[in-house]
């Protein structure tokens, strides 16, 4: 039985400064905002997880994130990316663990608007060959200045 594993972690960060003191003023009276999510699942030989974070406070944005998978005797993989320019940042995390009787996966999604709210969404899932229908897994998150709701993301966020 052979171990294999492969993980990545990609992380990217934008920090955009403003000029001239209405700016500076601008930047006092937001304050920042952060949030994220973060998940997995893990079989009898195969697990996937993965995880975005941001940050914002008016003046400046980033986000971060990453995924882990392994697989005995099968095949794993991990992918992440980042886009950024003055008002969003976006990033996306997918990590895939199979063997012949077994399937991981995990995304996660998280988009940072400047000065607004922090998204983020984590879905895993993990399916066996023995046991009908896959199980499935889902967390969201809204963070804004006035606080972090986290659903199941079946309702609205």
């Amino acid at each position: 039985m052979t171990l294999r594993t492969f993980t990545t972690a990609a992380s990217a960060a934008l920090m955009l400064a403003a000029s001239g003191p209405a700016a500076l003023a601008q930047q006092q009276e937001r304050p920042p905002v952060s949030g994220g999510t973060s998940g997995g699942v893990e079989g009898r030989g195969v697990s996937a997880s993965t995880y975005g974070a941001g940050t914002t406070d008016g003046s400046s944005l980033g986000v971060s994130g990453g995924g882990a998978a392994t697989a005995v005797d099968g095949a794993a993989s991990t992918e992440s990316r980042a886009r950024l320019n003055e008002r969003r940042a976006m990033q996306q995390s997918r990590a895939t663990a199979r063997t012949d009787d077994e399937v991981a996966r995990s995304r996660t999604r998280t988009v940072v608007r400047n000065g607004e709210d922090v998204r983020s969404r984590t879905t895993s899932m993990y399916r066996d060959r023995e046991g009908g229908r896959p199980e499935r897994e889902s967390v969201c998150t809204r963070s804004t200045p006035e606080a972090t709701v986290t659903t199941d993301c079946r309702g609205p966020n």
